[in-house]
Formats: structure tokens, C-alpha cells, sequence
């Protein structure tokens, strides 16, 4: 045992240097196993809802391969289109966080965009953008009946789910006429969602 530790402590610079330059091998091992990365559109800082995207709201990351999402948008897609709901700094780009160039192109003259604030608890669960909703003016104090302020309405941007704030925007496509009314409503109401045939 004498003779183990006498060696150990006469060759101790020399057992470091080895072992030190196993362990650069085993970490350029390591590294050089993991799969090549893939470029991924994300954005380059935080962005509001209905922002338009230009060049510089974007940049390219490397994720591994496993992480890219689906339905990624390239730059040429993605510019110019806007933002469906609020994004944050590095968050990849699909087509599911943009509208399309003309959001409102197909639904008349008369269509506007349209934002509500509804509790995550009021019939959110489970909706997702395209889907046709009623809006219903719910009184908090119950002094008045609950009232269907807009019928078959379709969701066209909606919340991260990953947010924890209980009152999220909606945005909903109506004509004029009924986003005052929608309006009006709000000033004494909070709103509910039923999801409509």
C-alpha cells in the first residue's frame, strides 16, 4: 500500500495531466454524439398582439431537431403578417402565432377585428382559433339575467396557454354593430364563451 501511495504522490503532476485530458476527451466524445442542431425561426424580443412582423422582430436559433416545432414559418412566410396574440423574446414562429395576411379578407366589408376579456374559467378550455363562438354578458352581481351579446362569432386570436393571468384578450371577428355592442356590455358585465354549432 506504502509503495501505491509513494507512487501516486512522485507522479502526481503527471496523473493529473492525465486524467484531465481524459476528461477533454470524454466531453469532445460527448459532444460530438449529440445530434446536429436545426435553424428555427424566433422572435428577437417581445411583441404585442396584432403587431406586424418586419425583418428585425426576427431571428434565427438552433434547437436539436427533436425540439423544432411543427409548422414552423421561414422569414419570407413570416414577414409582414401579424401577430395573433402576444409573443415573448425567443419564441418560435408558426402558423398558429400569425394571421394571415389579410385576416379579415373574406368575412364582407362590414367585418372588424374585435377584442374581449374573458376569465380563463368562462369557456376557454379546449377553444382554439377558428372555432365559432357566442358571447354571453354575465352580470357579477346577478341582478340581471345573463344576455347572448354576439351569436356564432369566430375566434381568430386567442391567449398562450402558458400564461397565469385569469382575465386573457379574445379576438373575435363582428361587424361594427356588434362590437358596440360588445363594448356597451363590458362596461357592466363580464363575458362567457360557449362554443356554438
Amino acid at each position: 500500500m506504502d509503495r501505491i501511495h509513494r507512487f501516486v504522490f512522485e507522479h502526481r503532476r503527471t496523473l493529473a495531466a492525465v486524467f484531465a485530458g481524459l476528461a477533454v476527451l470524454t466531453a469532445l466524445s460527448a459532444l460530438r454524439q449529440q445530434p446536429a442542431g436545426t435553424a428555427v425561426l424566433v422572435t428577437s424580443r417581445d411583441l404585442r398582439s396584432g403587431h406586424v412582423l418586419t425583418a428585425s422582430d426576427l431571428r434565427t436559433a438552433t434547437v436539436p431537431p427533436s425540439a423544432r416545432p411543427s409548422h414552423s414559418l421561414d422569414r419570407a412566410a413570416a414577414v409582414g403578417r401579424r401577430v395573433a396574440g402576444p409573443m415573448r423574446e425567443g419564441e418560435a414562429v408558426t402558423d398558429y402565432r400569425v394571421l394571415e395576411d389579410d385576416a379579415l379578407s373574406g368575412y364582407g366589408d362590414d367585418a372588424v377585428l374585435t377584442t374581449i376579456r374573458v376569465d380563463r374559467a368562462d369557456g376557454l378550455t379546449g377553444l382554439h382559433v377558428g372555432d365559432r363562438i357566442d358571447v354571453v354578458a354575465v352580470d357579477p352581481d346577478g341582478e340581471s339575467k345573463a344576455a347572448v351579446v354576439a351569436r356564432a362569432v369566430e375566434v381568430v386570436t386567442l391567449p398562450r396557454s402558458s400564461g397565469d393571468t385569469e382575465v386573457v384578450s379574445v379576438g373575435i371577428v363582428t361587424t361594427e354593430k356588434v362590437a358596440l355592442a360588445l363594448a356597451t356590455a363590458a362596461l357592466e358585465a363580464r363575458f362567457s364563451v360557449i362554443t356554438s354549432s
